[in-house]
């Protein structure tokens, strides 16, 4: 493996024991990067996150959904990210999550809206893709990608999240934020009628948030949180 892809499939083990360290994902879930100069995306393997170790615990897969090298199985929900990887040309990371308050956003029918600088990062409101299946074959996968569109992400009816970034550690997190974002809407709801971000200051303020050393500054806390 080359250094830039042994930097980024570093980051994914990373990111991967950042998302299981804030409950982001538990057993099920996965994690993957767009390798640069190929037709290929390094992603963790049919397990818990909590079991990836090294890079050697990551299986690469074509834009055709085919492993072509690695150990271990690849996810069941495959086709999710070669539909985003193929359809996204700009998208490096994907962030398949099982976060809770935001699967209960996706089991009400309601999107999760910018409340808060981090939740901007989004660039918009997050929607319900309203499909239950898993992500199994070309067709929904296909479908997942026209539905998030040029959007950074979708709420998965009763199961968790997909979100992409420009790499992985984008990914890793606006997934953490989103959660987040959620919690923070949730909790208003109770209490009033939450102030939610203007179409103008989710522009502003998610520009500002994804600057790369607000963004470095987060991945480096979440890498110490977690250990790695």
């Amino acid at each position: 493996m080359n250094p830039e892809w042994q930097k980024i499939a570093d980051d994914v083990v990373k990111g991967a024991r950042i998302l299981i360290k804030r409950g982001i994902c538990e057993a099920f879930g996965h994690l993957s990067a767009r390798l640069p100069g190929s037709d290929r995306f390094i992603i963790t393997p049919s397990l818990s996150m909590a079991m990836v170790r090294s890079a050697d615990d990551l299986v690469q897969v074509n834009l055709k959904g085919e492993k072509v090298e690695g150990r271990n199985r690849q996810p069941y929900e495959t086709w999710l990210h070669t539909g985003l990887y193929r359809a996204r040309p700009d998208v490096g990371g994907i962030a398949r999550t099982h976060s809770f308050t935001t699967s209960a956003f996706s089991v009400a029918g309601e999107s999760v809206k910018p409340v808060h600088d981090f939740g901007a990062m989004m660039l918009g409101e997050t929607r319900v893709f309203e499909d239950p299946r898993l992500i199994t074959n070309e067709e929904i996968g296909t479908r997942l990608a026209q539905f998030i569109g040029k959007g950074t992400g979708a709420l998965l009816r009763g199961n968790g999240t997909a979100i992409v970034g420009n790499d992985v550690i984008e990914a890793v997190i606006r997934a953490v934020y989103l959660e987040e974002a959620a919690m923070l809407q949730l909790k208003a709801k109770q209490i009033g009628r939450p102030m939610y971000y203007s179409p103008e200051e989710i522009a502003e303020r998610g520009a500002v948030a994804l600057e790369t050393p607000h963004m470095l500054r987060a991945w480096e806390h979440y890498c110490w949180e977690a250990g790695v």
